[in-house]
């Protein structure tokens, strides 16, 4: 009796399984295509935004590609204007160099790290040079003096600024003080010396010319 039992049993069990998984596979099918609509969408979401961004970004290649065109352009005309103006306003620069010097005779043009030759009196050259910061110019400058007398003397020596415009920015004295007492030794005859000396002149003004003026102590200029 419990032979046929145990077979019916296990006949049963297999074809219960094929049921269960028929009464499952609706579900099972329905999830899994749920599932697959989501990654559709997803995917769909992001080709969206994807595109939005490469829009915007060729959007704003664009514009910044129309900046850079505009700006080429006005460099280049603002480049053939400059080279129209330029013989124009060197032209202007050399017509107020002509009327500055000739309104102050004796200035001469101011450059840098060059020995001027000044050939004035005890006065052999001059040399200026540019020194401090960029906020804080400074200009020092070296008298080379020569004294091609019979006698010893006290050369005072006044070098004087100019703008382009020939006005007066400041001056410095060698050979004296304020008081006008002689600070330098005698300059014999046959003598070489040079002298050093910085100036600062106010408001950062800038100098396109110079003169240099020599004298002597009172108690060495001739008597009349």
């Amino acid at each position: 009796m419990s032979e046929p039992t145990t077979s019916a049993m296990t006949t049963e069990r297999p074809i219960e399984r094929r049921r269960r998984a028929r009464r499952q596979s609706p579900d099972t099918h329905r999830h899994s295509r749920r599932r697959h609509l989501r990654v559709i969408y997803l995917l769909g979401a992001l080709s969206s935004i994807l595109f939005l961004l490469l829009l915007a970004v060729s959007i704003r290649l664009s514009l910044y590609a129309k900046e850079v065109h505009d700006l080429t352009v006005l460099q280049h005309k603002q480049e053939l204007e400059l080279q129209t103006l330029r013989p124009k306003v060197a032209r202007l620069e050399a017509e107020i160099a002509d009327l500055v010097q000739g309104r102050l005779p004796g200035l001469k043009p101011l450059e840098f790290d060059k020995v001027i030759p000044i050939d004035k009196k005890y006065v052999r050259n001059v040399i200026f040079t540019l020194i401090g910061t960029e906020d804080d110019h400074r200009y020092e400058y070296k008298l080379t003096l020569k004294n091609d007398g019979l006698t010893g003397v006290h050369p005072i020596v006044r070098v004087i600024f100019f703008d382009h415009l020939g006005i007066q920015l400041g001056d410095s004295t060698i050979g004296v003080d304020r008081d006008n007492v002689p600070t330098l030794d005698i300059l014999e005859r046959g003598e070489v010396r040079s002298y050093n000396k910085v100036v600062q002149l106010p408001d950062g003004k800038q100098p396109r010319y110079f003169k240099i003026e020599v004298d002597l102590p009172e108690y060495q200029k001739p008597k009349e």
